[in-house]
């Protein structure tokens, strides 16, 4: 008789790896990392990838929640062996003292070491984190003899030079160059980064004086030109600043690139060029895994090394040889000679090492996460809500738009934040209030205006260049074609009663299509703080829940507001539902809302340790402007069955 074989199923925990990052708008970084995290999934077992989950982390985050849950940690790249600048020398111990204590293996991939002094306690600091039994490889982008000299005592430390994983770029981005172009490509930096890193004769009347030499000197041997940037605001600043004392800012719209948000469009940006002259080390270094000719001006020796590691130390000029003739033939030498492709042993330089540190300690990882209770998981969907529609990359926030809309559907959202104002001529339109920081994410002068913009002009607006706006009207039309159970919260902020009156009117005008197939009142909320403002929608019959406003306990000392004064009015007003700033979370607070059966809104958290901390507290709904459901749920619920014969 034929018997079945004996199986057993066992449930396994995924293997955990964090990804450490820079978050900033400098988008070099953004290029570090998400080459890293391509090279670290290429790296991990082909028969068994599926066992991996991988995660990025915010190196500023403080996210110990998150840190505590990770089995393996990487910091993906950049400069982080360094005290004088920046705040790397805090972040970075404290994230290995707490991977040395929960013996969490790390490794610090292709980091750039800048400098040592054994009379500073925050390199010391550092020094002595670093040798830390957590640490299992460290590889140096630049200079690796101070790094084992000065830094590194332990001898279970596997350290080497590696190149920076930015040469992945093409493969990475799957963008190559035009090689037809004859534009040569300008990279632009703030001012005063040659003054913060020593070098105070490079003043900013020096640097307008150098770059409109340059650009001068291209002209005269028949190339066209143009600035461009990182990411960052000074820096871009600073460019609109060049073509203003050249007396050239009316062709703003060819001689200066629109500012690059997001780091594809840096790196097509870089590969429309002919030649790039550029400040940034990536600048320079994206345009070498194009197969682009770059001159590097020199603020930081990381760029002195990063010449030598590919070869070509004198395309990389120090302050001494910042003449537009010498720059400009050294960019014609460059572009002679060419740019040759990054050798396969640079390549394994970082490949290989990240593969050992991922193949051995992933695997004894996975050995110890052995069989485990599947408890029932929390539905993220059912708890997280997208801040102003939600963010984008952990670096654009508070945007209203429709890209953010998308991206936070596409990472599992089913719950969104809007927020609401009225144009000037009165219109309802998606922005987070009429503030010098709108204006700014705008890109209009804030000084032309005072209360508000016209709808016409608001439209015409991009969040950072980059980002289409929307109106109320739109924004529901988009919710309303979606299926399930969405929500969808409206923050009007403080109005006037007059501006209160009018948003009233424009609101139900919005939702007169939907309501005859759509209960809008079980999808619509809308956030109030007033009892004047609460008495106004609920009179008016706006088809949607009030959430009203719990302040922190100091501000309703000062208002001589008690929690029971709060419970009383929204029982008498059948309000269901408040709102709490973060400020205002407390045990006597969820204790007191719990008891009175009203449900919560917080906002906001972006950290997994805070949002935790909430869940814990009973908070209902827990707004958040960053963090991915999809991500939460792969990371805090994974879980792979195995079918053993």
């Amino acid at each position: 008789m034929f018997k079945r074989p004996y199986r057993k199923i066992i449930y396994r925990k995924k293997v955990k790896i964090l990804l450490i990052r820079i978050v900033n708008r400098n988008l070099g970084d953004q290029v570090i990392a998400e080459n890293a995290a391509y090279l670290v999934r290429q790296a991990l077992p082909r028969l068994t990838r599926r066992h991996y989950v991988l995660h990025s982390y915010d190196i500023q985050s403080e996210d110990y929640e998150l840190l505590r849950t990770a089995d393996l940690i990487i910091f993906v790249g950049g400069g982080l062996i360094k005290y004088r600048q920046e705040d790397f020398h805090t972040y970075v111990p404290s994230i290995l003292e707490f991977a040395a204590e929960h013996a969490i293996p790390v490794c610090f991939n292709c980091v750039g070491v800048e400098g040592y002094d054994a009379s500073d306690a925050r390199c010391l600091r550092l020094a002595e984190t670093l040798n830390a039994g957590c640490v299992k490889v460290i590889t140096v982008r630049d200079d690796l003899e101070t790094l084992q000299r000065d830094y590194i005592k332990s001898d279970c430390i596997a350290v080497s030079a590696a190149i920076d994983p930015a040469v992945f770029t093409s493969e990475v981005y799957g963008i190559t160059r035009q090689t037809h172009s004859k534009v040569i490509g300008l990279g632009i930096v703030r001012h005063r980064i040659f003054e913060d890193y020593g070098i105070t004769h490079i003043t900013k009347e020096f640097q307008l004086e150098m770059w409109k030499g340059v650009a001068k000197e291209l002209e005269a041997r028949g190339y066209r030109w143009q600035f461009y940037v990182n990411g960052l605001r000074s820096d871009y600043d600073f460019a609109i600043e060049l073509l203003q004392y050249m007396g050239r800012e009316s062709e703003a719209s060819v001689l200066l690139a629109p500012r690059p948000v997001e780091s594809r469009e840096l790196v097509a940006l870089t590969a429309s060029y002919a030649g790039v002259i550029a400040c940034r080390m990536h600048a320079n270094i994206i345009a070498y895994a194009l197969g682009i000719p770059s001159v590097g001006l020199v603020w930081n020796d990381k760029m002195v090394f990063w010449g030598e590691r590919i070869g070509c130390p004198e395309r990389f000029l120090t302050s001494e040889r910042f003449e537009p003739r010498q720059i400009v033939q050294c960019l014609e030498d460059s572009m002679g000679a060419g740019c040759a492709p990054c050798p396969d042993k640079l390549k394994q330089s970082i490949c290989r090492p990240l593969r050992q540190f991922v193949h051995r300690y992933g695997a004894a990882a996975w050995k110890k996460n052995r069989s485990v209770h599947l408890k029932k998981p929390l539905n993220w969907a059912d708890r997280l809500v997208a801040v102003a529609l939600g963010g984008i990359g952990m670096r654009y926030s508070n945007m209203n738009t429709p890209d953010g809309l998308e991206h936070a559907c596409a990472h599992g959202f089913r719950i969104f934040e809007a927020d609401i104002r009225l144009t000037k001529d009165g219109k309802p339109v998606c922005v987070n209030g009429w503030s010098k920081g709108s204006y700014e994410k705008l890109g209009v002068d804030p000084q032309q205006y005072t209360d508000g913009m016209d709808y016409a002009e608001f439209m015409k607006c991009k969040m950072y260049g980059s980002y289409e706006t929307m109106d109320a009207q739109h924004l529901l039309e988009q919710m309303c074609g979606k299926e399930g159970d969405w929500k969808l919260i409206l923050d009007i902020g403080k109005p006037s009663k007059a501006i209160l009156a009018d948003m009233i009117i424009r609101l139900h005008e919005i939702c007169l299509p939907y309501m005859d197939r759509i209960n809008l009142t079980e999808h619509l909320f809308i956030r109030l703080q007033s009892k004047y403002d609460v008495e106004a929608v609920q009179e008016a019959a706006l088809p949607m829940q009030v959430m009203y406003y719990v302040p922190p306990k100091q501000v309703r000392e000062e208002k001589k507001t008690t929690l029971d004064s709060i419970g009383k009015y929204c029982k008498k007003r059948g309000i269901q539902w408040v709102s709490l700033p973060k400020e205002t979370l407390d045990e006597e607070v969820m204790a007191y809302l719990h008891k009175q059966k009203l449900k919560s809104c917080l906002f906001s958290f972006n950290r997994y340790t805070e949002i935790c901390m909430a869940v814990q507290m009973g908070v209902d709904w827990i707004a958040t402007s960053y963090l991915s459901i999809a991500e939460m749920e792969d990371w805090y619920e994974s879980g792979y069955t195995i079918v053993i014969r």
